[in-house]
């Protein structure tokens, strides 16, 4: 493997093109040997792909160790099997797509005799800000090198965590990648609830949300777990234990776990195109 990965990526929207503001701060790219492929760049994404000497939407391609499928789910039938450049077999493909199996996309980029290198991957929302977790799924198929190389890039965008089978990675993924969106609906919640006691809007949102940003960072730097740090700052009969009272009597904790598991079956819907 070499020092620097020479990656194409399809597509660079939200999700795309905050990872690859990631690699490119790891400094992981062999930049005159990589290249972006978004039909409908924006106005972001072309000064950044100036600024870093990447190539945009090149004519002529002279291959790629890695591809990062950055798109939607819905146009991989169209797109992936018009993919081609030199080295095309030996290129390890990078999915961020939800519920796309290895499989199908094996079979949508098959060229020859040989079987395309697939990895599935799913990062998440902090990925943006190089943090959160980023889900690897396990694939026989891959060589260590292809292995080390995939997670090297995810890596470069927070941590990462591998799993088994891709089972498990739709399976965790309401965890990893749909979790911050429910956090910050609870943000949202604490603001509606900051109003509601008298809070202009604009206050109640800086204490919401710098309540959260102040948690998350006291829950990293403190040691200690969710439940430890949770036991010490609740007092027995105080003000905190009575508003986690409420919160357990209408099921917090089991509406996360139904949460996610609603997540990991939306995930086997859409793997088997409901």
């Amino acid at each position: 493997m070499t020092d620097t990965i020479r990656m194409i990526q399809i597509g660079a929207g939200s999700m795309g093109g905050a990872l690859l503001k990631s690699w490119l701060a790891a400094d992981i790219l062999d930049l005159p040997g990589s290249a972006i492929v978004d039909p409908s760049p924006s106005d972001d994404l072309v000064s950044l792909c100036n600024e870093a000497g990447l190539q945009l939407n090149p004519e002529d391609d002279a291959g790629y160790d890695l591809c990062v499928l950055a798109i939607k789910p819905q146009v991989f039938g169209a797109v992936l099997p018009e993919l081609n450049w030199p080295n095309f077999d030996k290129t390890l493909f990078v999915s961020i797509a939800a519920g796309i199996s290895v499989d199908e996309i094996s079979m949508l980029l098959k060229r020859g005799e040989a079987s395309p290198k697939v990895l599935r991957v799913m990062p998440t929302l902090p990925a943006k800000v190089r943090s959160g977790v980023t889900l690897l799924a396990e694939n026989p198929l891959l060589s260590a090198d292809e292995r080390a190389m995939g997670e090297r890039l995810m890596t470069a965008a927070g941590g990462v965590h591998w799993c088994p089978t891709e089972d498990d990675l739709d399976r965790l993924m309401g965890v990893t990648g749909c979790a911050p969106a429910f956090f910050l609906r609870a943000v949202e919640g604490l603001t509606e609830a900051a109003i509601d006691q008298g809070a202009s809007p604009e206050a109640a949102r800086l204490m919401a949300e710098q309540t959260f940003i102040g948690t998350a960072k006291l829950l990293e730097q403190d040691g200690r777990d969710a439940g430890a740090l949770r036991t010490a700052v609740t007092s027995p009969g105080g003000t905190t234990a009575e508003g986690l009272k409420v919160l357990d009597e209408r099921a917090l904790v089991e509406s996360f776990v139904a949460a996610v598991a609603a997540a990991y079956r939306r995930a086997k819907e859409l793997a088997s195109g409901t």
